[in-house]
């Protein structure tokens, strides 16, 4: 073995393993005192009702939370975050398998390394139940396939590595949308690369193309039920509004190199131009097999740029985690090149780059979790980590008042955050309706002709107690505003004006 694949006493896929089980355990510990997150909250919610698939995402994420729901009888945090984490772990394998194969075993444990370093793959894709852990794990799993075809004995059989890559594609797809760039990035190699031309007159790719639509068909069936609401609301979000939001294109750059930890996105970027520029057949970073850095740019890049550019003319908010997939694959070309120029330098900036994230992280969960930084920074500021906290409170009060022994009651909510909240609550204990103009998913998961005349207690976070008489008089015979209840942490109010009603008779639309 070449000493320069060791990291001090340990092999490479040694320090790999070490890696994966540390992370496992603080992902972990983590994932056990942070309540959950606003879109956590709402994945929970929807994923109570098995469907086919659902109005934001393809359905594995939430087809996950649902299993795990069934065979354990639990909403706790660990055990609903817990699959997520695993995938993750999995996950990190295959990145440091795949480097591994293209370039070495150093190169592959500093790919694993970055990723981990990475704030946004080792907290939200790698710690909550989100779909992006799923995607991720298929996405990967799908590259280790193709490599094998294209640089490996993969085209030795190649009906049985394309109909595998086939499966691994579906299930990205069943993951999230996002799997088109895999398709894209792949047809454009191989009509790049004229080595690899050869397999647009094969059958066997042409079976994977088969194969992946079959699997995604749950989603198909299901949009084709409901209007193609999936893929008009996905689809919509990059349509272009009146005028150029040149604020918005400079945020979204600001906001994915703060995500992706800027010393390791702007690195990422050099190398994957560095890539880009080496061509089809090209050899990037030496050692790697030929032509790889192609595949890699191919379904990276376009990635990166279309999430970047389309908030130059459609509200993109905050999403700066799209273009997640794409950094992955610049992160593994990243690893195999840190592996060529491997010293004290390279290892002080990758592991230099892991501690810094651990301790961001460290004091970020510790204050979700305590809020302990309220009294070193004292003052009136708006506490991002207020998102995590659980409306504890609302439970108990809806608990004092018996609702949960009640017969044909429900709880409703006027928006999909709110309603996310809210479920963590009642756990199903009650049916959960979402009243509003953007009820999402749930406005699947309750039937309101089957509770006609029922009575309902109905939450909103608002400040003005009045909007939901005034906006919901004619949904019931009556409604009683209750009062407001506030979300404190550790005796600190954190969020305020969350109005409780009870509502009487109710009457559909």
């Amino acid at each position: 073995m070449n000493p320069r694949d060791r990291i001090g006493p340990f092999t490479s896929g040694q320090a790999t393993l070490a890696l994966i089980a540390v992370t496992l355990i603080l992902r972990m510990i983590g994932g056990a005192v942070v309540g959950w997150g606003t879109g956590e909250a709402y994945y929970l919610a929807s994923a109570r009702q098995f469907h086919l698939s659902y109005f934001d995402q393809p359905p594995v994420s939430l087809w996950t939370i649902w299993a795990t729901l069934q065979l354990t009888g639990s909403d706790n945090l660990l055990v609903i975050r817990l699959p997520f984490i695993l995938m993750f772990a999995v996950s990190t394998w295959l990145v440091f398998d795949i480097v591994r194969r293209i370039h070495s075993p150093l190169g592959g444990f500093y790919a694993a390394l970055i990723v981990n370093a990475c704030v946004l793959f080792s907290l939200s894709i790698g710690s909550w139940t989100q779909p992006d852990a799923p995607m991720v794990l298929f996405w990967l799993a799908t590259i280790r396939v193709l490599i094998e075809i294209f640089f490996g004995k993969g085209a030795q059989r190649p009906f049985l590595y394309w109909g595998v890559a086939g499966v691994f594609l579906g299930l990205t797809f069943l993951s999230k949308y996002h799997a088109v760039f895999l398709v894209a990035g792949t047809g454009l190699f191989i009509l790049a690369n004229s080595t690899q031309r050869r397999w647009l007159a094969h059958r066997a790719p042409w079976l994977a193309l088969m194969i992946a639509p079959a699997i995604f068909s749950p989603v198909l069936i299901w949009n084709a039920q409901n209007d193609w609401v999936s893929f008009g609301f996905q689809g919509g979000r990059a349509l272009a509004e009146s005028g150029l939001r040149w604020d918005g294109l400079i945020r979204m750059i600001w906001g994915q190199l703060l995500y992706m930890v800027p010393w390791l996105a702007l690195p990422a970027l050099y190398v994957g131009v560095k890539a880009l520029a080496a061509g089809p057949r090209g050899q990037f970073p030496s050692g790697a097999e030929p032509g790889v850095a192609a595949l890699f740019c191919y379904i990276g890049w376009p990635i990166v740029i279309f999430f970047t550019v389309v908030a130059l003319w459609s509200d993109t908010q905050f999403h700066f985690h799209w273009q997640a997939p794409g950094y992955l694959m610049l992160f593994m070309l990243m690893g195999a090149w840190a592996a060529n120029r491997d010293g004290w330098a390279i290892r002080a900036w990758l592991f230099g780059s892991a501690i810094a994230t651990f301790v961001i992280l460290s004091l970020l969960i510790s204050h979700a979790a305590t809020g302990w930084a309220r009294a070193v920074f004292p003052g009136d500021w708006e506490d991002p980590t207020a998102l995590q906290l659980p409306w504890t409170e609302l439970g108990e009060a809806l608990d004092e008042r018996g609702a949960f022994g009640q017969g044909e009651l429900f709880i409703a909510g006027t928006n999909w955050i709110d309603c996310g909240y809210i479920d963590t609550q009642i756990s199903g204990r009650l049916p959960l309706a979402c009243f509003g103009s953007d009820p999402r998913n749930l406005e699947f998961n309750f039937d309101k002709s089957a509770h006609l005349g029922w009575n309902a207690y109905i939450v909103a976070q608002t400040p003005n107690a009045d909007r939901v008489p005034n906006a919901y008089s004619e949904n019931f015979d009556s409604i009683e505003h209750l009062g407001g209840i506030s979300i404190a942490r550790n005796g600190v109010i954190e969020l305020g004006n969350i109005q409780v009603y009870y509502a009487q008779g109710y009457r559909g639309e």
